[in-house]
């Protein structure tokens, strides 16, 4: 198997979908069922930080802003996740919620990890 980035690009597009799809859904999930403001907060927040790090992370592949300026945006994302995920576990509220934090923070490991075999 080769670990080219010809052969891995399609995938970062793929996960970039899951990312957003998860997040949306969430947000909808929370807007729909919950009543909890700081749950709307935050998953419209993880939602704009994930979408403004995506529109960074194209705009660099172009060279026309850094290739790192979209870090500190999914940084963000994956600390509002974590925030929405343990308040979820102090609840004891295992939910679709829940779920759908896990499968987007999954996604975005996993872009980390592509990210870093592409390098190696």
């Amino acid at each position: 198997m080769d670990l080219s980035a010809r052969t891995l690009w399609p995938l970062f597009p793929l996960l970039l979908m899951i990312v957003v799809v998860c997040l949306t859904w969430a947000l909808v999930y929370v807007v729909r069922r919950e009543s909890d403001r700081l749950a709307l907060w935050l998953q419209a927040g993880a939602l704009m930080c994930y979408l403004l790090a995506a529109v960074a992370a194209i705009a660099s592949e172009s060279g026309s802003m850094s290739a790192q300026i979209h870090r500190p945006f999914s940084l963000l994302t994956q600390i509002l996740i974590a925030w929405s995920l343990i308040r979820l576990w102090k609840r004891s509220r295992r939910s679709t919620l829940a779920f759908l934090n896990v499968g987007a923070w999954a996604a975005i490991l996993a872009d980390t990890a592509l990210h870093f075999l592409l390098i190696q």
